[in-house]
């Protein structure tokens, strides 16, 4: 009977070290499964962030271009004013610490405390800027920035108000290109006053901007592309 009872009791080392294997397997399993799933968690996460950012940045550029104000006037100021040009010949960037992208005269503004309709129009400028910190520094990168300024205002305007917003849009891209799409043909520079010279349509049906970007860790393709309000503008021989 002693014999008995000391064969029924514990465990055999074979036995021992098989739930060993069976716990350490359960275990890896989880691990995987636990992996996979943090790293689709940031997968979505990443791509999240990076559609929230173009989306800004498509809403900023359909406000603006939306909102679009364009006169032809004899007067050399208010045409300056009011001019729409912009492009660039290269996608690579330039060694410039800040390259004009785009500018135009726009009733929009990124100001949510702003009045509505404000009645003023403001100069926006889309520019491709040297990061800070980059200073004498070659780099491949630069910021995208929208760059407001109130152009003129009723008397009522807020004297304190500052000279200049800037909004960055993107804080990485690595290369851009722009494309002024008119009737005719696809171009990379748009001068609204010398196409007025020239007795061509001073304003183009649609723009695009392109380029590439770090979102949430990784370079990512951005392509956006914009009509502008559909406008009839006449340019007789004698004007």
């Amino acid at each position: 009977m002693k014999a008995a009872r000391r064969h029924e009791s514990g465990f055999t080392l074979v036995e021992v070290l098989l739930a060993l294997l069976i716990g350490a397997l359960v275990m890896l399993g989880s691990y995987s499964v636990t992996s996979q799933v943090i790293g689709l968690s940031e997968d979505v996460r990443s791509n999240l962030t990076a559609e929230d950012a173009l989306d800004i940045l498509r809403i900023a550029l359909d406000n603006d271009l939306g909102s679009l104000i364009w006169v032809e006037s004899p007067k050399q100021g208010a045409s300056e004013s009011m001019a729409f040009y912009g492009g660039r010949q290269e996608a690579a960037l330039s060694d410039q610490d800040e390259e004009v992208l785009l500018s135009l005269t726009s009733a929009a503004s990124l100001n949510p405390g702003a009045p509505f309709p404000s009645h003023a129009f403001n100069r926006i400028t889309y520019l491709l800027r040297k990061p800070p910190g980059k200073d004498g520094q070659k780099t491949d990168t630069r910021q995208l920035v929208r760059r407001e300024l109130p152009a003129a205002t009723l008397a009522w305007r807020d004297t304190a108000r500052p000279s200049a917003r800037e909004t960055v849009l993107l804080e990485t891209v690595s290369a851009c290109a722009l494309q002024f799409i008119d009737q005719a043909a696809s171009l990379t520079t748009w001068d609204s006053q010398a196409r007025m010279q020239a007795r061509q349509s001073p304003l183009p049906t649609q723009v695009r901007l392109q380029g590439e970007t770090i979102l949430g860790g990784k370079m990512r393709r951005f392509d956006v592309r914009l009509a502008l309000p559909p406008r009839t503008l006449a340019l007789g021989e004698g004007r």
